[in-house]
């Protein structure tokens, strides 16, 4: 609308002429003026929609975390209600957790039962220790005693008597064999009390580990800091293990740089002409205002998406046809709002009109006389993008409707 009435002039030129020469205004003597007015709004057309490409699918994207129980059970607390503001660490609800508490119980005086095996092992490796002691005494005594017999032999001794000579050496082989096993005795407790426990030990702390992990799933907590919204949850119901249908949903807070990012759809035709830092400006339908204070915020591309969502390849059990890919995919842009204190003014979600500006132009027309008047051409787009929005605003029904 805007383009017929700025290239209208050769006509409206025309008609002034013809009444300051006071000649009647007719088809014959205007049709010059027509087929002018005619050219230049075609070529104004092509210009201003070739090299300013607009979206009307723009949006203010924001994440969604669903909770979900890690185990099944029945809910017995719930600890926030719908809105609420939570932290990292905050508790979501509770699930009953009786069974979970008796296998922890469990798990504790097994590593109490396998803590006081230990000290009962060295223990026994002390008592083994002054068992080997004593053996090896008495085997010290029988060698002394065989020692002695065997002196009386050699001096042919009256009191040598071949007897007493055979039970002192038999008494010095029981001495040794006593000794060999204190020692066998007390290396098994050491072994006992230094690698087979200390092993059992390590076991029953992790199944101790094990039990306490499992009774803090009975807790469900949060993992990020956001508003928790869509909450589903009542006491006594059953708790919920698939994403598909969530107790509840966080949205997350978001980051400065999140609060001030728009995401937009442009058509394939429009690549050639979208490049990143191109001077843009949103008009999102949740700003709208009579006053159009803050209705238009100016913003910029910063990202182009490479690849077109619609032609992506996924397994199946069938081969893709292309005739099957009927709709044809966007080129996504992602923007930044050019100034910070615009960010709390997007409302997450709100669908917004995306119009950008060819500023600079690049090429064989850079610096020419027609590359200026394309680039003057901008502020057609700028004011249909005002009005646009205010009869959005007017009509009730934002953007409803629009198409490329």
């Amino acid at each position: 609308m805007i383009e017929i009435l700025v290239t209208s002039f050769p006509f409206v030129l025309r008609v002034m002429y013809l009444r300051w020469r006071g000649m009647p205004v007719t088809l014959y003597n205007v049709h010059r003026a027509l087929f002018l007015w005619f050219v230049l709004a075609l070529i104004v057309f092509f210009a201003v929609f070739y090299y300013y490409p607009k979206s009307y699918t723009g949006l203010v994207p924001y994440r969604t975390v669903p909770v979900v129980a890690e185990t099944g059970g029945t809910i017995t607390e719930v600890f926030v209600k719908g809105g609420d503001h939570v932290k990292i660490g905050d508790p979501l609800f509770s699930i009953e957790n009786s069974s979970e508490l008796a296998k922890v119980e469990f798990s504790q005086r097994k590593v109490e039962e396998v803590e006081a095996a230990i000290v009962a092992a060295h223990m026994d490796v002390a008592t083994a220790g002054a068992s080997l002691a004593a053996a090896k005494a008495a085997l010290e005594q029988a060698e002394l005693t065989l020692a002695d017999h065997q002196e009386l032999q050699a001096r042919s001794s009256a009191a040598y008597q071949h007897s007493q000579m055979e039970r002192a050496r038999s008494q010095r082989d029981t001495r040794k064999a006593e000794v060999d096993a204190a020692e066998s005795k007390l290396a098994t407790a050491k072994i006992q009390a230094s690698n087979i426990l200390p092993a059992q030990l390590e076991t029953e702390r992790a199944s101790l580990k094990q039990a306490v992990v499992d009774l803090e799933k009975t807790r469900v907590h949060s993992y990020v800091d956001g508003t928790v919204e869509q909450l589903t949850l009542s006491v006594g119901a059953r708790a919920a293990q698939a994403a598909i249908s969530p107790a509840m949903m966080i949205v997350p807070d978001r980051t400065p740089k999140q609060k001030g990012r728009i995401v937009a759809g442009f058509s394939q035709v429009s690549r050639t002409e979208l490049y990143e830092g191109m001077a843009a400006e949103i008009a999102c339908e949740s700003n709208f205002n009579i006053a159009m204070t803050n209705t238009v915020l100016p913003a910029r591309i910063t990202r182009i998406q490479e690849p077109i969502a619609s032609g992506q390849m996924a397994p199946a059990n069938r081969l893709m046809e292309p005739a099957e890919r009927v709709k044809r995919g966007q080129i996504v842009a992602h923007l930044d709002l050019v100034h910070p204190e615009h960010q709390e003014l997007l409302v997450p979600g709100s669908g917004c009109l995306v119009q950008t500006y060819t500023t600079h132009l690049e090429g064989p027309l850079e610096g020419t006389v027609t590359a200026h008047v394309i680039e003057a051409l901008g502020i057609i787009k700028a004011v249909g993008l005002r009005i646009r929005a205010w009869l959005g605003l007017a009509s009730g029904i934002g953007l409803a409707g629009s198409g490329h």
